[in-house]
């Protein structure tokens, strides 16, 4: 059993198993005398050099079974000192379009902000709202940091691996900072794709809210990289689910560092994904 008590070492190695690898920024990675060499070799498959985007649908499920689709690209960029900031850019349906929501990544808390067309103004999003849905789905501003690797928890915790799906699988568990939705969070990595076939999310009272799942026939590959081309979020509390849908990728595109900017949030052109 192995326990990552340091900060630094703790956002390395779990921020690269909760959710798709193929969107997630390269922070520093941990000695090989910190993490396993088949943890690190894994992590490492998984990692852009300096850009990703993204073209995904999101299919919203609420607990009456009604469904809505929304559709969106996600432009991640890598900085000096591997800090990285990453806008997601809503198309529909109608009364999102034009939607955007930016993280910037710092330390000890990134900065994030979103711009809705009919208030006309771009606004932060206090840590008191990370919380919240973004645009009714079953993700929230916390959830989407940890897709990016943009979140730091206090502790990771390897477990005795597993099997899952018929897949050999490692088990880690992390512990959220103060202020975070979840009171501990639990990955189970597939060993081929250092992918995470199953995230658990537990709130107060160590109650189960969320759970993502990837089928491994969902597993594809992009410019070296696993990405999942589709998963499920679920709600458990409020029987609700998002499944995303991976339409497009693009690993290395080049990307106008003015999409990035909290200043140009609200004016900046947003490229197509193109071919």
């Amino acid at each position: 059993m192995l326990i990552l008590k340091n900060r630094r070492t703790a956002i390395s190695v779990m921020m690269r198993f909760l959710l798709p690898p193929s969107l997630l920024l390269a922070s520093t990675l941990a000695t090989a005398a910190e993490i396993p060499a088949e943890i690190e070799s894994c992590m490492k498959q998984n990692l852009p050099q300096t850009t990703s985007v993204q073209s995904i649908e999101l299919r919203v499920v609420d607990r009456s079974h009604y469904e809505q689709v929304l559709e969106a690209d996600i432009f991640l960029k890598r900085f000096a000192e591997e800090q990285a900031r990453v806008m997601m850019y809503f198309h529909e349906p109608v009364d999102v379009r034009g939607a955007r929501f930016l993280i910037v990544q710092k330390q000890p808390q990134n900065d994030m902000y979103i711009y809705m067309p009919g208030l006309f103004k771009v606004r932060r999003i206090t840590s008191k709202k990370i919380s919240s849905s973004i645009m009714g789905t079953d993700f929230s501003y916390e959830d989407f940091e940890r897709i990016q690797g943009m979140l730091t928890d206090i502790s990771v915790e390897r477990l005795p691996d597993e099997q899952l799906a018929g897949r050999p699988v490692y088990v880690l568990e992390s512990s959220p900072e103060e202020g975070s939705g979840y009171t501990r969070v639990t990955s189970y990595v597939d060993k081929q794709t250092c992918l995470p076939l199953k995230t658990a999310l537990f709130e107060r009272g160590d109650r189960l809210r969320k759970q993502m799942t990837i089928e491994p026939g969902n597993l594809k590959q992009a410019g070296g990289i696993w990405y999942p081309a589709e998963l499920l979020m679920e709600d458990l509390r409020d029987k609700t689910k998002t499944t995303l849908v991976v339409k497009n990728i693009r690993i290395g595109k080049e990307i106008d560092t003015g999409l990035f900017e909290p200043e140009q949030l609200k004016q900046v052109d947003v490229p197509s994904l193109g071919p």
